[in-house]
């Protein structure tokens, strides 16, 4: 559990240090646009690729603590504490199968910039950089996905932190 307690580290830091680099960005580029008539051309592109960044690793903090909001409305207005349970389940395999098509995919798009070497037009990075957001949100969340399961059939609830 030490090991999860990290990689639950690592994510919020990862998300809350590109929240504050973005923002930090973005109003550096206001300011120069508004104030001096000049902006940086790199700007945009870092705040667009910081988001898809933090919205993928974002997705497995999600799942972690089980705040997804359908998932939130459908366990609050059942009753039964088996119903619960079975809706719990059919949400993680649901969401499961989802997240390893994701991964599939994921992976096929950032072998396929890796193979064509394409590259951002500001920032000049290999845009499999980019893309790799996807399949590594998808592998954190396939992480969770599998623990909440596990608490759930081990303590016929998940204990989320």
């Amino acid at each position: 559990m030490r090991l999860m307690k990290i990689l639950h580290k690592i994510e919020e830091h990862f998300v809350g240090i590109g929240m504050i680099a973005a923002t930090g960005i973005l109003f550096m580029n206001i300011i120069l646009r508004n104030l001096f008539s000049a902006s940086t051309t790199w700007a945009e592109e870092f705040i667009r690729y910081a988001f898809i960044w933090i919205t993928f690793i974002g997705l497995s903090i999600c799942f972690r603590k089980g705040i997804h909001f359908g998932v939130d409305l459908l366990m609050n207005s059942l009753k039964a504490k088996e119903k619960k349970i079975i809706l719990q389940a059919f949400v993680n395999v649901a969401s499961l199968v989802f997240m390893l098509f994701l991964l599939k995919f994921g992976l096929d798009i950032v072998f396929f910039s890796m193979e064509t070497g394409q590259i951002t037009p500001a920032l000049q990075i290999k845009i499999y950089w980019i893309y790799l957001a996807i399949p590594t949100g998808a592998v954190l969340s396939i992480i969770h996905i599998v623990i909440n399961m596990w608490q759930l059939f081990k303590n016929k609830e998940i204990s989320y932190d």
